[in-house]
């Protein structure tokens, strides 16, 4: 790459791996909300705890399925910038929407 290419870049690896320790956080306590609420309504008995597990397991899926959603929205924005170019399909639909 050419000097002038460097810093042009909008975030560095550093930036990247400073990003790592928030999101493995953000899943570990995802986590450990449904277990907590399995493990809060697990004296009551077993319908409930039941109850409490399957509505866990929805909300895991929603959450999956949002961040799923965002790294395809990244994936294509990066290979977007990456080729640098001012026209195509993306910058129509965001030329028509200004």
């Amino acid at each position: 790459m050419k000097e002038k290419d460097v810093g042009a870049r909008l975030f560095s690896g550093g930036d990247l791996k400073r990003l790592i320790l928030p999101l493995i956080v953000e899943q570990i306590l995802a986590v450990s909300v449904g277990m907590v609420d399995t493990m809060m309504v697990s004296s009551v008995g077993e319908a409930a705890t039941s109850g409490v597990s399957l509505v866990d397991m929805v909300n895991i899926l929603f959450i999956n399925i949002f961040a799923a959603l965002s790294t395809g929205g990244a994936v294509a924005a990066s290979q977007y910038m990456g080729q640098k170019r001012r026209t195509g399909p993306a910058s129509l639909r965001i030329s028509s929407l200004l």
